[in-house]
């Protein structure tokens, strides 16, 4: 090929390994990612099974030159790459009728990822040849595996619910104070409300923010109907401790189980006045302006796609309005 020519590649896959051979192969072909963009190949769910709706395209060119990168500038350098691609997809995205999902986005971070490895030459002392013959333990992740799943890890962190709240500011700085735990909820509530049910793209939210397991919290996990427990679901399960049972949404979710019960807002105020500052989650005030943005979020959730949200939503809403006019 030309210096001055180019390939285009369609790619679709959801495991970094595989984008990891792609990486490879792509070095060891003298190619360089210069361009990547995300098509719509699969609109709807078909038969069963996780199925992937996009496609990437990745415009390749002749790489000149061979210059040699460190894994630290690397990864270093992947952050603002996958930041800059999301942000790009963002803006042209319609909120209202959002085309791009999760796992665009996902594919998205992996060429980006691409794009910053494939301009060098070498990888410190990587034998690019012998990582593509050799034979690999289960479990075994190789460097460029590694770095790509930071990657996936970047754009998790990034995309953040644009429904958690209206303030941009106030959004960004209350998904900063959430556990890993609280965002995979958040961002799984956020998916359901889309009418996204394929278990895959939690297992992909799982990997993203780290977390081994996740499966106490769904309701369902059947193939295309996964979904989230609902706060009368986990009744008083996997409440207190470590993880997700000591978090703050967690105890959100418990006041509006009690709430709900008791048909009285004070019951949950009461809960949340007393036992977070107990479950060592901080003063009640002090976190009262996020526990009224999950509050707030939960009861916004578009009850006719989720139906069995329709009465822990609705009493949400009514727990919320108590915790706005609480005073001292």
């Amino acid at each position: 090929m030309p210096i001055d020519g180019l390939q285009v590649v369609m790619f679709t896959h959801q495991d970094a390994a595989v984008w990891a051979d792609l990486a490879l192969i792509l070095w060891a072909a003298g190619l360089r990612v210069s361009a990547a963009w995300t098509v719509l190949t699969e609109r709807d769910r078909v038969g069963e099974g996780n199925y992937v709706q996009g496609t990437v395209l990745l415009v390749l060119r002749k790489r000149v030159g061979n210059a040699v990168g460190f894994l630290d500038d690397i990864n270093a350098d992947i952050k603002p790459e996958v930041e800059q691609q999301l942000a790009a997809m963002l803006a042209l995205d319609d909120e209202d009728d959002p085309n791009f999902g999760d796992s665009d986005y996902q594919l998205a971070a992996y060429a980006a990822a691409l794009r910053v490895m494939t301009q060098y030459g070498r990888i410190e002392d990587l034998d690019i040849e012998r990582e593509l013959t050799r034979p690999r333990n289960r479990g075994e992740k190789s460097v460029i595996q590694q770095a790509i799943e930071n990657a996936v890890q970047i754009a998790s962190h990034f995309l953040i619910p644009r429904t958690l709240h209206a303030d941009p500011n106030t959004r960004a700085d209350v998904w900063r104070d959430l556990t890993a735990e609280e965002r995979f909820y958040v961002k799984g509530l956020d998916v359901e409300s889309h009418g996204e049910l394929r278990q895959g793209v939690y297992q992909e939210f799982a990997r993203g923010f780290g977390l081994r397991d996740y499966t106490a919290l769904l309701g369902s996990a059947a193939a295309n109907e996964a979904r989230l427990k609902t706060a009368s679901e986990f009744k008083g399960a996997l409440l207190g401790g470590a993880g997700f049972g000591g978090s703050l949404l967690r105890h959100c979710l418990f006041a509006i189980l009690k709430t709900r019960e008791d048909e009285n807002a004070e019951s949950g105020k009461a809960w949340l006045r007393h036992e977070i500052a107990a479950a060592g989650r901080g003063d009640y005030w002090a976190q009262r302006r996020t526990i009224l943005v999950l509050l707030d979020y939960i009861a916004k959730l578009p009850t006719g796609q989720m139906p069995h949200w329709k009465e822990d939503a609705y009493w949400a809403q009514v727990l919320a309005g108590v915790v706005r006019n609480d005073r001292v």
